[in-house]
């Protein structure tokens, strides 16, 4: 089953196991969440900084609540997890170029 969850102003389809209302709640709530956070950002005013500043920063204090909240400082698995997730999110860029 495929959701759709946007993320700075863009939509990205989520593929999930139908019927996993658990695993749906968590994508849509992390996605909130970052778009809340760079909303933050963008509402300090910084100069010159585009969407791409803003989801960075985003990330970062993302993975630093993260390894707080985990008493972790290996950030290893964090730093995987977000190339996973820029990976998925160029190849969607790459799918949306290729329609267009």
């Amino acid at each position: 089953m495929t959701i759709n969850i946007t993320i700075s102003e863009r939509s990205y389809p989520i593929n999930i196991t139908r019927g996993d209302t658990r695993r749906e709640e968590l994508i849509r709530k992390a996605a909130e969440t970052i778009n809340s956070t760079v909303g933050q950002f963008r509402r300090m005013g910084y100069v010159n900084r585009d969407e791409q500043d803003y989801l960075a920063m985003a990330s970062l204090q993302l993975a630093v609540k993260l390894m707080e909240k985990d008493g972790s400082e290996d950030i290893t698995p964090i730093i995987n997890k977000l190339k996973d997730i820029s990976l998925m999110i160029d190849e969607i860029l790459e799918q949306e170029q290729n329609v267009l």
